[in-house]
């Protein structure tokens, strides 16, 4: 049976590009979080290391926005952040809950964010076998 493609409308485009940024950026909404409160709660506590934080989310924000303007950047730009962040993690010697923690909170998120980030700037084709 051949498979003969379907005409999808710019409107439906736009609108499926716009719902897969919008869940990138719920995704990365997580990470963003967890960098302010620890950032504005070691910056209060006068401990050294708040700056990293802020660090840290300046560059989630600026992969963010960058995946926002340009998606097929962007994209694979927050699942290499995420990845080589998760790898990261489990070469550093640490603790086992801490270890999961870290991956669950921040590195999943920023590569789930980066694949809807790069889903978003792909070209949508529909392909059926119904005629």
């Amino acid at each position: 049976m051949p498979v003969e493609k379907v005409h999808v409308s710019a409107a439906d485009t736009r609108r499926l590009t716009q719902r897969r940024k919008l869940f990138g950026l719920a995704f990365i909404a997580v990470p963003v979080t967890l960098f302010v409160v620890f950032a504005i709660g070691e910056g209060i506590g006068l401990e050294p290391g708040w700056w990293g934080h802020l660090l840290q989310l300046a560059v989630a924000v600026l992969l963010a926005v960058e995946a926002w303007v340009r998606p097929r950047i962007g994209g694979p730009a927050l699942i290499l952040v995420g990845t080589l962040l998760a790898v990261w993690v489990l070469v550093a010697d640490g603790e086992f809950p801490g270890m999961l923690a870290v991956l669950a909170i921040v590195s999943v998120p920023l590569i789930v964010a980066g694949v809807f980030f790069t889903l978003a700037g792909t070209p949508i084709t529909q392909a059926t076998g119904h005629r």
